[in-house]
């Protein structure tokens, strides 16, 4: 009994650790310089040692070895209002649960001949996480929840011609997760007050992506890669009052991943940069979670979405290079079927930046992004007037703010 009962107090809450980001659950800030045009045209080449994660192909293009080194800072709000919500659940919001986090990146391109360039990338990232008020109404499907993200991202690229070269990367991630999650108040059990579940698991899963860059002229460049998805096993274990250790596995799929870019020299102040993408969420139409004794589907319903992004860089002079953008993924959810526990809506990004060129040769650059999530509503009021809620994020945004060093 004591897993069936484990697995029914978490079995919703399992994969509200992944953060709610552009195209349904993907990340697109690691501190690269192009966030100030909200990634606009990224896809096409960055021009920097940043390369080696966003397209490989594009590597083929530096003179020299390149090197980049970023930080920044996320600082999520993240507000619910309750319009309805279960006997035991009561009427709590959670208050702001966003909390500042960190991020460090860094990126190494370097030439092996004329045609052949291999790179790494390094990324240390904090997932967006939320601590809710202990009174939460939706505190049984999650109450504070954090995810670390470390990779390593070894590249090559290689030229075929004198317009179109082709890349290949490997990511290898490792991700941690942490959970705690109420449990109901259990009649008949000696647990007199709500208990709580703290899930703890990791994994590392290796993938692939491949990428193209092809010259039209020195004035327009094209570009893109794809990705393959992510399959994350969270094995770890769940603590709960009263009710003793129980193993759990969590089975997540981060979907397979598409981006297609363009910049062009309008003139010698103007650039201009286009994105097109495309996010396959349709395979992640039910996310399965299993103890040692039983396991649960949790259906999600979720659909295919599509980015895209528009930016531009402005050469103010010889030191200053000016940007900004903007960019739209569109929700993979309707509302019938979101639910707490992972809340998705359609997002907007709105972006600036600068590049100061110093004497040295080094460019220092600075992002600032504001991304709204929209306003995710839950209708899960099957259960009402004993449990459920029904209501919607008020307050969903991220500022990120960056700065890299390249050379």
């Amino acid at each position: 009994m004591k897993p069936r009962l484990i697995a029914s107090a978490v079995a919703l809450a399992g994969v509200q650790a992944l953060p709610a980001t552009a195209g349904g659950l993907w990340l697109s800030e690691f501190n690269q310089p192009t966030m100030g045009r909200a990634a606009a045209g990224e896809a096409a080449g960055t021009g920097n040692a940043s390369d080696a994660f966003f397209n490989p192909a594009a590597m083929t293009r530096h003179e020299g070895s390149q090197v980049m080194v970023a930080g920044g800072v996320l600082m999520p709000t993240l507000e619910f209002d309750v319009e309805q919500s279960g006997i035991v659940n009561g009427d709590g919001d959670g208050g702001d649960a966003g909390d500042p986090l960190p991020s460090i990146s860094a990126f190494y391109t370097r030439p092996y001949n004329d045609r052949v360039t291999f790179g790494i990338g390094g990324l240390i990232l904090t997932g967006l996480a939320a601590d809710y008020d202990n009174d939460w109404a939706g505190r049984f499907q999650a109450q504070e929840v954090s995810m670390a993200v470390l990779g390593v991202v070894p590249s090559v690229g290689f030229r075929v011609t004198d317009k179109l070269s082709l890349g290949l990367s490997v990511p290898v991630m490792y991700s941690e997760l942490e959970l705690d999650v109420a449990i109901p108040q259990i009649p008949g059990s000696p647990q007199p007050d709500e208990g709580k579940a703290e899930i703890d698991g990791d994994d590392v899963q290796v993938a692939l992506i491949g990428s193209f860059a092809y010259e039209f002229s020195p004035r327009t460049h094209i570009g893109g890669r794809i990705s393959s998805n992510y399959e994350f096993e969270y094995d770890g274990n769940v603590e709960a009052a009263f009710l003793g250790s129980v193993g759990v596995n969590t089975e997540l799929t981060l979907a397979t991943q598409a981006r297609v870019g363009l910049s062009h020299v309008i003139n010698g102040r103007w650039t201009g940069y286009l994105t097109w993408g495309w996010d396959n969420w349709s395979e992640m139409d039910e996310v399965l979670l299993s103890t040692e004794s039983n396991g649960a589907v949790l259906p999600r319903n979720w659909e295919d979405t599509y980015h895209y992004a528009v930016g531009f860089d402005y050469s103010y002079n010889k030191r200053w290079t000016l940007r900004s953008g903007i960019s739209y993924d569109d929700s993979p959810v309707e509302d019938e079927f979101n639910r707490a526990d992972m809340p998705i809506d359609e997002q907007w990004r709105y972006a600036i930046g600068a590049d100061y060129l110093r004497d040295d040769g080094k460019v220092i650059s600075t992002s600032l992004v504001y991304a709204d999530y929209g306003d995710a509503r839950i209708e899960a009021a099957d259960a009402l007037p004993v449990a459920g809620l029904v209501g919607e994020y008020s307050t969903y945004d991220i500022w990120f703010l960056s700065v890299s060093v390249g050379w």
